[in-house]
């Protein structure tokens, strides 16, 4: 990814509002901001990397896909950097979740940021080296800032 960032999102409650029916996840309700956050965060200028990182409980990978792909979500972020705590055997309150989305995106935790609604998740993020933030708009303009001044 070079000198670009990693911007990683968890999705409940900071992309969308997750909608359940029998006590699985049946459809992303995204927030109306959200999209044009994305497209402006994988623009050229701001070249950023967007993933995932989620507590999906026990969905599978496929309903995961899924939902993000009818939700819209899916075509806005990188395949490879979205990470369910389902698959990957661990979840959001532990540092090797971030690892692993770090080592995935190939920079350093310097230049990944995590995104989320949620104080201890954001806390667990910036142990290992992660810039954070509390909101996706928050987010765009640590990047464009960041970029802005790094050009």
């Amino acid at each position: 990814m070079g000198e670009g960032f990693a911007v990683f999102f968890d999705i409940g409650e900071t992309l969308a509002g997750g909608v359940f029916e029998q006590g699985h996840l049946s459809r992303l309700d995204v927030y109306p901001f959200v999209p044009d956050v994305l497209k402006r965060l994988r623009s050229d200028e701001a070249r950023a990397a967007l993933g995932l990182i989620s507590n999906t409980g026990d969905e599978s990978a496929a309903t995961m896909n899924k939902v993000l792909d009818a939700s819209g979500l899916a075509s806005l972020v990188d395949e490879g950097l979205c990470l369910f705590s389902s698959v990957e055997g661990m979840d959001k309150s532990e540092p090797a979740f971030f690892v692993l989305a770090r080592d995935r995106a190939g920079v350093p935790a310097a230049r990944c940021v995590f995104v989320g609604e949620d104080s201890e998740e954001r806390r667990t993020a910036a142990s290992v080296g992660f810039r954070v933030s509390p909101h996706p708009l928050h987010a765009l303009h640590l990047v464009e800032a960041e970029f802005r001044s790094h050009g």
